[in-house]
């Protein structure tokens, strides 16, 4: 299966700002937990009209190991902060194409070169603490077993926003009291005028032309 990018939409629940506590907090030595994620950097370009959404997604979440994790909260860090950050799942129960990133909310899309709706198949709801991932990584995803995505839906401004990184912190089964961390490598970038120029000369650049 090979997530498409779409465009770039919004989310809610325990997500909270990170700390350096946290880290300490919430080590990262099981492994049982997957995103099926590397690591980037995904970059939306701003639509003309203000505020707007940006949905960013790809994270299928599963068990190495087959056994039970529970998630307790996501935590993220955003050194240019959007105005709303939110969180859904993605149910799909047949084999399709993921969400590298697209404008709109779930499940709402819009293709940014028609700006024509755009759904894509399967169940939308926003995440809670307590959710509970049973799928193996060995099925996520392949043949029609489905999958079970994360997405991170963000709101902003002409200020634009940037997610730098985030963390989802859960339980094992047989040991809740015992915590770990899954860190998402990928920085998730809504273009705007504080986020012009951020990471090079190239991130978000002015479509200002010169008289």
């Amino acid at each position: 299966m090979r997530p498409i990018p779409l465009a770039a939409g919004a989310l809610t629940a325990v997500l909270v700002l990170s700390s350096a506590a946290d880290a300490r907090k919430y080590p990262s030595g099981a492994g049982v937990l997957s995103a099926q994620a590397s690591g980037g950097r995904i970059v939306m370009e701003a639509p003309e009209q203000h505020p707007w959404v940006g949905s960013f997604g790809s994270y299928f979440l599963c068990t190495t190991t087959g056994r039970e994790v529970t998630i307790s909260r996501i935590r993220y860090e955003a050194p240019v902060r959007p105005l709303d950050v939110t969180l859904e799942l993605r149910d799909v129960h047949r084999n399709t194409s993921g969400i590298i990133s697209a404008r709109g909310a779930p499940p709402e899309f819009v293709d940014p070169d028609t700006g024509t709706g755009l759904r894509m198949r399967g169940t939308y709801k926003s995440f809670h603490p307590g959710l509970r991932i049973t799928r193996p990584c060995s099925e996520s995803g392949k043949d029609d077993h489905g999958f079970t995505e994360l997405l991170f839906v963000a709101e902003v401004d002409g200020r634009g926003g940037v997610i730098d990184r985030a963390w989802i912190d859960y339980t094992v089964e047989g040991n809740p009291q015992a915590r770990y961390s899954l860190a998402l490598e990928w920085v998730m970038v809504l273009c705007g005028d504080e986020v012009r120029g951020t990471f090079d000369e190239n991130t978000c650049p002015s479509t200002e032309t010169t008289p």
